[in-house]
């Protein structure tokens, strides 16, 4: 019995490795797992990116609310600032673990501010223990958050280290922001070594009070692995591009630099775009002049395209811009600029260069630009899928052929190189994310176009059928939808009717009996 209490008054940080070694270990390449991965998502099935939970929710959701557990928190740090004891903390730390710190930080911090007796210097150092120590990244956010309301530069190492792993990136940036007298400067330092919504944290936060920071803004500060669109307005206006851009010739760096801004302008949401950019036309007409001279890759020509689709849009929408600086010269100039660019004879060569590289970014663009020059990239393709059975893009691309002898080859492809048997392993309820799904994925890439060939990929269907693997069925159910039930076999219509029995899916049992029902089986 004594030997079960001692086992619960272990403290939950002990035997762990706290967070702070773990990224610092893996120096100026921190990202991806963490020490408390597995625990942190149990029970669950989807796992966001490092600071996705926390960047989503705080870009698109409204605040969050005060309740009894943020209530507990403040309590417990006021009274373990008043009077440190490890039992306080050890409680602290508990109720931490358990608690979505995101969604309560800003209520902690204004609850904390108004108690009476807070000793700032114990406090300080309790924050310091909470960000150095913790094994658990609610722990150390809540640290780092706290660390923030003090002038910290004597702990500057500790949040540039925790900053470089995005899941504490933005907590990071508040503290630095708060608490350093060169703040700016050190953020700017941060943002060089982030790339997903660490970085977009961080640009979004960033002054432009140098012209380092503005040339890395257009250089560079855009891209990012979450979305380009979050960042492309901030950095148009705080680097200058209208002015950057409006000079006889640019480098190639800034004219990249530019090509990802346009572009993610052009897309729109989930920020301001290109409607909201008061020097659009300006920016726009400038790149256009520019990418003649300039433009040599099949992203470049992929920008021009989207500008021309964007001023070939129907003067219902362009009546609404005339007001914004689009005037009808401005409009005709640019497009006719455009058609003189993408008929250059050069892109073909560019093209095929860019599908036959290694680069999946190169290809993207180089098959975009394929179709819509109408160049033949298939056996390129398929040659690229053969070596490597496993690749989703190209899937998708193949199967965009109207040429019914050419599906027929890339579905008996996916029949002998997909894993179908691992595959068929009944009916769950997975999403499907994770690298253990890759094959899943890439049989829903084939399924979804099956609906437009009747009769071909029998098996691939009956396989999604069987899938765990929600979206998989649903594609298998699509293809039938399409398909006559004289191209059924028997074997299809007991898969179908034995789905129907055992289908864990409430939306998915619906579809398959008003499947039955409409092919009257």
């Amino acid at each position: 019995m004594v030997i079960y209490l001692s086992k619960i008054a272990r403290p939950l940080w002990e035997g762990k490795t706290s967070i702070y070694s773990f990224i610092k270990e893996q120096g100026e390449t921190a990202a991806g797992a963490l020490p408390d991965d597995e625990e942190f998502w149990s029970g669950s099935k989807l796992r966001w990116v490092a600071g996705g939970l926390d960047g989503a929710f705080g870009h698109h959701a409204g605040p969050g609310q005060m309740t009894e557990e943020t209530r507990e928190l403040v309590h417990l740090l006021a009274k373990q600032s008043r009077k440190p004891k490890s039992s306080i903390r050890k409680t602290l730390y508990a109720t931490l673990v358990k608690t979505d710190i995101g969604s309560k930080i800003d209520f902690i911090l204004e609850e904390l501010r108004k108690q009476p007796g807070i000793q700032p210097d114990a406090l300080f150092q309790e924050a310091r223990w909470l960000a150095e120590n913790g094994a658990h990244r609610n722990v150390v956010k809540l640290g780092i958050a706290l660390l923030g309301l003090f002038q910290n530069e004597n702990v500057r190492d500790l949040l540039l280290t925790l900053g470089r792993h995005e899941e504490f990136t933005l907590y990071a940036a508040v503290a630095i922001q708060n608490g350093m007298e060169d703040s700016n400067q050190v953020l700017f330092e941060l943002a060089k070594h982030v790339h997903g919504w660490g970085k977009i944290n961080l640009v979004e936060r960033l002054e432009p009070a140098t012209e380092e920071i503005k040339d890395w803004l257009l250089r560079q500060g855009c891209q990012n692995s979450v979305m380009n669109e979050y960042l492309a307005c901030i950095c148009a206006r705080n680097g200058g591009l209208q002015e950057a851009l409006s000079a006889n010739s640019v480098d190639s760096a800034l004219f990249d630099g530019a090509t990802d801004i346009v572009e993610a302008l052009l897309n729109g949401g989930p920020a301001e775009d290109i409607y909201d950019y008061e020097y659009g036309p300006q920016v726009v007409s400038d790149y256009v002049r520019l990418a003649r001279e300039m433009g040599s890759s099949a992203k470049h020509l992929s920008v021009v395209w989207s500008i021309r689709d964007f001023l070939d849009q129907d003067e219902k929408n362009w009546s609404e811009r005339m007001s914004e600086g689009w005037t009808e010269q401005v409009k005709i100039n640019n497009r006719d600029a455009c058609e003189l660019i993408i008929t250059d004879a050069k892109w073909v060569s560019i093209i095929m260069d860019a599908v036959s590289s290694g680069n999946s970014s190169d290809r993207y663009y180089g098959a975009a630009c394929a179709d819509k020059l109408g160049v033949d990239i298939w056996e390129t393709l398929y040659g690229q899928l053969a070596a490597d059975p496993l690749q989703d893009f190209h899937y998708f691309q193949l199967m965009k052929s109207s040429d019914p002898n050419r599906i027929r080859q890339v579905v008996q492809f996916a029949t002998e190189h997909l894993p179908l048997q691992h595959i068929a392993a009944g009916p769950g309820d997975e999403m499907g994310f994770g690298q253990e799904y890759v094959a899943h994925r890439n049989l829903d890439t084939v399924l979804q176009s099956l609906d437009q060939h009747e009769g071909i990929g029998v098996e691939l269907i009956l396989t999604g059928l069987n899938s765990p693997v929600t979206r998989n069925r649903n594609m298998a159910i699509k293809a039938l939808e399409g398909w006559h039930v004289t191209a059924w076999d028997e074997r299809l219509i007991h898969a179908v009717n034995h789905l129907s029995e055992i289908e864990p899916d409430d939306s998915v049992k619906e579809r398959i009996q008003k499947l039955r029902e409409d092919k009257r089986f």
